[in-house]
C-alpha cells in the first residue's frame, strides 16, 4: 500500500486509550494507529500526526469529540464520529430538562463517590454487552468533573469543521447514554462530503462491542480502506 494511513483516536468521558483495543486489532497492521488518553486514570497522552503520513484520519467517540483539539481536527482527510454529539443534551425541551437534572445528580455524585457512578455509567455504556473488567483506581476526581461540567453547556458547532474533510457519524439504535441518535443532525450545513448509519442494535460503546462491524462499514465508504479490505 504505497499511501501511509495514520489514525488518531479519542475516548470518551470515563474511559482511556484501552476503549479502542478491539477496533484497533481488526484493522491491518500498516495502519498507524494512535490512542489519545484524556488522563481519567493515568497520564494523559496527545498524539501528533506523523510528516509523512498520506491520510490523516480522526475517530472520536462521545466526549472524545470535544476534547480533540481543533487543530488537529484542520489536518484530518476524516473524520469519524462514533456516537458522538454536539450539545449533550436533546433539543426537546422535557427531555433536556430531564437530561439537564441526571448531568447534576451525576456530577454532585461523583464528586463523593467517583468509583461507583464510574461503574454505573460504565454498565450503561457497554449495554446491551457486559460491562468489561477495568481497573477504576487512581481516578483523577478533578478532570472527571472538569468534563461533566462541561458538557452542561458545550456545543460542537460542526460548521467549524468546515476544511475540507470528509466526515462519517456512526450510531447506535440501543444507546443508553444518548439515548437518541445524534450524528445526522450533527451533518447539517457541513459543505463537505459527508455519510451516517446507525447500528440499531448496538449500544453506546459502538467501536468496542462491534469493531467487525464499524470496519465493515467504514470500508464502504472510506476508499483507502477498502484498498486493504480488498488487498486482504
Amino acid at each position: 500500500m504505497e499511501k501511509q494511513v495514520e489514525i488518531h483516536a479519542y475516548h470518551g468521558w470515563g474511559g482511556d486509550d484501552s476503549f479502542w483495543n478491539p477496533l484497533k486489532d481488526v484493522l491491518p497492521k500498516e495502519i498507524i494507529f494512535k490512542a489519545a488518553n484524556r488522563g481519567y486514570f493515568d497520564k494523559p497522552f496527545f498524539p501528533q500526526f506523523e510528516k509523512d503520513s498520506k491520510v490523516r484520519i480522526v475517530f472520536t467517540h462521545s466526549f472524545g469529540l470535544h476534547w480533540c483539539n481543533t487543530a488537529v481536527l484542520s489536518k484530518a482527510d476524516f473524520l469519524v464520529i462514533f456516537n458522538g454529539f454536539g450539545d449533550f443534551h436533546p433539543v426537546n425541551p422535557k427531555q433536556r430538562g430531564y437530561s439537564q437534572k441526571g448531568l447534576e445528580l451525576t456530577i454532585e455524585q461523583f464528586g463523593k463517590s467517583p468509583k461507583n457512578v464510574l461503574e454505573v455509567f460504565r454498565g450503561h455504556c457497554f449495554s446491551p454487552q457486559e460491562n468489561p473488567t477495568i481497573l477504576l483506581d487512581n481516578i483523577n476526581v478533578e478532570k472527571g468533573l472538569e468534563d461533566l461540567h462541561a458538557m452542561q453547556s458545550l456545543q460542537f458547532p460542526i460548521l467549524d469543521l468546515d476544511f475540507g474533510s470528509t466526515i462519517i457519524t456512526v450510531d447506535s439504535g440501543k444507546d443508553k447514554i444518548l439515548h437518541e441518535p445524534r450524528g445526522k443532525a450533527m451533518l447539517d450545513g457541513h459543505v463537505g462530503r459527508t455519510f451516517h448509519t446507525v447500528f440499531e442494535e448496538a449500544g453506546h460503546a459502538l467501536p468496542f462491542t462491534n469493531p467487525n462491524d464499524c470496519w465493515s462499514y467504514l470500508c464502504s465508504v472510506i476508499p483507502i480502506f477498502r484498498r486493504y479490505e480488498n488487498n486482504s
